[in-house]
């Protein structure tokens, strides 16, 4: 299984969304983006995607929640050691309240991994972040310094609306 990302207006990929209705696809955006996610086992439907395999699998997207992507850039020679610390990880969150959806997605044209989980809520979200079972889904500090630039997190909301409808950045804890 593949995962093909693009950015974009919200507008325009709410569009290309809606003309491949039999397609898994997941429109997802913050303050300062909007992304379509496709995941198939077949050729992108996008131009110029970034291009993942799907590593690990968990749940289903859905047409609304919260979404954090865990962007992890991992030396060439350490891709081996990270994908073995990071085989079946997804069963250590299988029972998380409100979780919905989890991916961990292998570059195919970068050295930036995915970690992408799919939460009711940020609160869902949040009350994980700060749980034992995240401690345990974290890289081990004895496995070194394997990445080429520190893992960052984005986070996103996944609405039927637009965000700039909706007035607000979801994780921006100073927003109304």
């Amino acid at each position: 299984m593949y995962m093909y990302i693009t950015a974009g207006t919200y507008s325009y990929l709410k569009k290309l969304e809606e003309k491949h209705p039999n397609e898994k696809m997941m429109l997802m955006q913050n303050i300062r983006t909007t992304e379509l996610w496709h995941e198939t086992d077949k050729r992108s439907l996008f131009q110029s995607p970034r291009k993942y395999e799907v590593m690990d699998a968990l749940g289903h997207f859905t047409n609304e929640g919260f979404v954090a992507c865990h962007y992890v850039s991992v030396r060439d020679e350490n891709r081996p050691l990270f994908e073995y610390n990071f085989e079946n990880k997804l069963a250590l969150i299988e029972q998380e309240e409100g979780l919905l959806a989890a991916r961990i997605l292998r570059p195919l044209s970068s050295e930036v991994y995915i970690i992408m989980t799919m939460w009711q809520s940020e609160r869902h979200y949040v009350r994980w972040e700060n749980s034992p079972t995240f401690a345990q889904f974290q890289i081990h500090q004895h496995l070194g310094n394997i990445f080429s630039t520190p893992p960052h997190t984005h986070t996103f909301t996944v609405s039927e609306e637009e965000i700039e409808e909706l007035g607000e950045d979801s994780f921006n804890p100073e927003s109304p």
